[in-house]
């Protein structure tokens, strides 16, 4: 419940001023008889029963005052924006290695800045790399066939042939390892494999579609399954490895790492034989055999943030006075990183030289000597120690005073945020830096997690939550209140503890001791546009997460974050529309409806009609609510424009968000393969489990005329 705000006065202009004014005339000015509004007597009464209510409505801002002092004393402040994420693609003039025997390679450094084109009067969006991304020529070191892995194949090649399967007749599950030296990054490389192999006929498969799947490692023996390119001129030309000349190209995840196979390490891909559709085919009688195998690097992919470099800004010099308060130039500033922090002039072997500063939450346990600031990265705020009256009179300073007349200044510091860094895919493709041997740059996946800063409303519900919680998390409701408060980059959370039913009126497995975290990430935008893909919570917010609940979790208690489950809906159904509506307008809003409705994530609309169909207060789909048809023939038949409604079918599939691959056109048109696995059928309840929501996959709306 929230706090009370008392009305100190409730008069209102016009029905308890202005009337009540008017009605007392008669008792005591009887002989004022004209009351129209041009009398200059009801002007005057206007005039004072408007001051009146300004001096009502100062009034009534009393208690909201109180309520946002009350909030400074608990240490409230409001959330700074978060900055959109995403990763940078860069494309080499060439591809690596130039020649035989060639090592060239180039660096991207970190920080380096990539932004948007210009157009009109639209701002102009600044990412930065995270990291730093160097590129070289991929070495080969390893070619081995899982049924005999003791022979490497790759020194061979051009004398004996490579069977990537089984010699006599190819079985599914025969696999071939590539490996790659472990002691040369290859993690993000975008990859062409060119194959020789002996031109057969292959008979049994479709060359456009082969039944293999390809796989690399990521560690602690993981897999993780990566997709040929299809992007223009990268198409895999081999034919099933069964192609005289081919090549394959595979963008290569952050992810890739080396690993053990069998006792040797390497950056390893595999490829399995494994038919997944019936018109893939089977390999008869042959196996496709390997003359030749080489790799090029033709790019890599890097981390970026929505940010922009800020270095040594000068914010000023000291007045040797306590509490000094300086301003950054640019705000919201992010997370300040290692090397980044206040540094101050100070006087060190006769030669003056910057010192860095420790930054702390607040200066509780500082003393005159420690070297601490605060820094408000909302408003870009930094504070030195203040000094205290003591209850005995004396003074305490916390934290050190810079001595008069140095300078001040930050080493170095990024800022950005809001959501205008959620831009879509291919937007980022201005490289504001000349780097040698890179030629282009482009984001293939939308930006995601940009989130505009807290408002005090907001503000107010999260310290109902804090003074509920206690600075402590004891209760699942104080794991989720906290996690919110961890981050904006966090939507929805829910805590699944021991013993909780979690579906089929099964309980969790987790072990005494232990609480489950489900995360939906703050992408608002990117499900607005039917992109699946930005529910997915990566490690970056699973380790903020996990780390801001470790100062307030029990000793005893182990927190594991993850995403909930996903069920995919496909939404087909038969409507009516009226004769005074145009039958596309109408189809459009169903959409559009359905798409707000069966939503892990409240999208925002700007028709208010469809909000009031949803109604207030709508967080996206309730965990573990079951649907029924039924309620979506009343939530159709409310649309403006919807005479009747015929039918409703309903299909799922359960939806992994980070095997989706959004393709630069986004929308439903990227899940267009999920909808034909979601064929609907004539469930009339879809069952939901605790731990899961619902997302819309794709929505068909028939028009039938009666």
């Amino acid at each position: 419940m929230p706090l009370p705000t008392p009305n100190l006065d409730d008069l209102r202009f016009q029905r308890d001023l202005v009337d009540e004014a008017r009605r007392r005339i008669i008792r005591y000015c009887p002989e004022w008889t004209d009351y129209n509004l041009s009398d200059p007597g009801i002007t005057l009464i206007e005039l004072f029963a408007w001051m009146t209510e300004m001096l009502v409505y100062r009034l009534n801002r009393v208690p909201e005052k109180s309520h946002i002092q009350f909030m400074e004393l608990l240490g409230i402040r409001l959330q700074p924006a978060t900055s959109a994420q995403t990763e940078l693609t860069f494309r080499l003039s060439a591809p690596f290695p130039l020649g035989p025997e060639d090592r060239t390679t180039t660096v991207v450094p970190q920080g380096t800045e990539v932004a948007t084109w210009v157009a009109g009067e639209e701002a102009q969006v600044v990412f930065t790399t995270d990291e730093k991304l160097a590129l070289g020529a991929p070495r080969l070191t390893q070619l081995r066939r899982e049924d005999d892995l003791n022979r490497n194949y790759l020194p061979r090649l051009g004398i004996e042939d490579f069977y990537t399967f089984s010699r006599q007749r190819p079985q599914v599950g025969d696999t071939f390892y590539i490996g790659f030296d472990s002691s040369e990054e290859t993690s993000g490389y975008v990859l062409r494999l060119a194959f020789q192999a002996r031109d057969t006929e292959a008979p049994g498969i479709n060359r456009e579609d082969p039944p293999l799947v390809w796989e690399c490692s990521v560690g602690n023996g993981r897999w993780e399954e990566i997709e040929p390119s299809k992007q223009p001129r990268e198409r895999d030309t081999t034919g099933g490895l069964n192609n005289a000349q081919g090549s394959i190209v595979f963008y290569l995840p952050l992810a890739f790492r080396p690993d053990l196979v069998h006792g040797r390490s390497a950056y390893w891909i595999r490829c399995r034989y494994e038919p997944r559709r019936t018109e893939q085919g089977t390999y008869g009688l042959q196996s496709p055999r390997l003359r030749g195998l080489s790799a090029y690097a033709l790019g890599g992919t890097v981390s970026a943030t929505h940010a922009q470099i800020v270095s040594g800004e000068v914010l000023g010099r000291s007045n040797g006075e306590p509490g000094q308060i300086y301003r950054l130039q640019d705000v919201p500033v992010l997370a300040l990183r290692a090397g980044e922090t206040v540094e101050v002039q100070e006087e060190r072997d006769g030669e003056m030289v910057y010192v860095s500063w420790e930054r702390v939450p607040d200066f509780s346990q500082s003393n005159r000597y420690d070297r601490h600031f605060t820094l408000d990265e909302a408003t870009g705020e930094v504070c030195f120690g203040p000094c205290v009256i003591q209850p005995d009179g004396t003074t305490c300073q916390y934290g050190r005073v810079p001595e008069a007349g140095r300078s001040i200044r930050v080493s170095q510091y990024r800022h950005g945020g809001g959501v205008l860094g959620n831009v879509p895919a291919n937007k980022l493709q201005v490289l504001r830096s000349a780097i040698p041997y890179v030629d282009r740059v482009t984001n293939l996946g939308r930006a995601t997690g940009g989130r505009d800063q807290e408002t005090l409303e907001e503000a107010k519900l999260r310290a109902q939550r804090i003074v509920r919680a206690q600075q402590r998390a004891v209760t699942a409701e104080d794991f989720e209140s906290l996690a919110r408060q961890s981050t904006r980059a966090v939507a929805r959370v829910r805590c699944i503890g021991t013993g909780e039913v979690e579906g089929d009126g099964q309980t969790s497995s987790l072990p005494p001791g232990m609480v489950e975290l489900l995360v939906v990430p703050a992408a608002f935008d990117a499900l607005a546009l039917g992109d699946l893909s930005a529910l997915s919570v990566g490690q970056s917010l699973r380790s903020t997460v996990g780390s801001y609940l470790n100062q307030y979790r029990l000793l005893t208690t182990t927190v594991s974050i993850r995403e909930p489950r996903f069920l995919g809906i496909v939404v087909h159904c038969q409507i009516v529309p009226s004769e005074a509506h145009t039958p596309a307008n109408v189809v459009d809003r169903v959409r559009r409806l359905l798409r707000l409705y069966l939503s892990p994530l409240a999208i925002e609309t700007e028709d208010e009609r469809l909000a009031e169909i949803i109604g207030p207060g709508w967080e996206g789909w309730p965990f573990g609510r079951d649907l029924y048809v039924s309620e979506l023939f009343s939530l159709i038949q409310q649309v403006p424009g919807v005479k009747h409604v015929l039918d409703v079918r309903l299909g799922q599939r359960p939806i992994v968000p980070a095997k989706i691959k959004p393709t630069p056109g986004e929308g439903e048109e990227a899940l267009s393969h999920d909808a034909e696995q979601a064929a609907t059928s004539g469930q009339r309840t879809i069952e939901v489990p605790e731990d899961a929501l619902l997302c819309l996959i794709s929505s068909e709306v028939e028009v039938v005329d009666l």
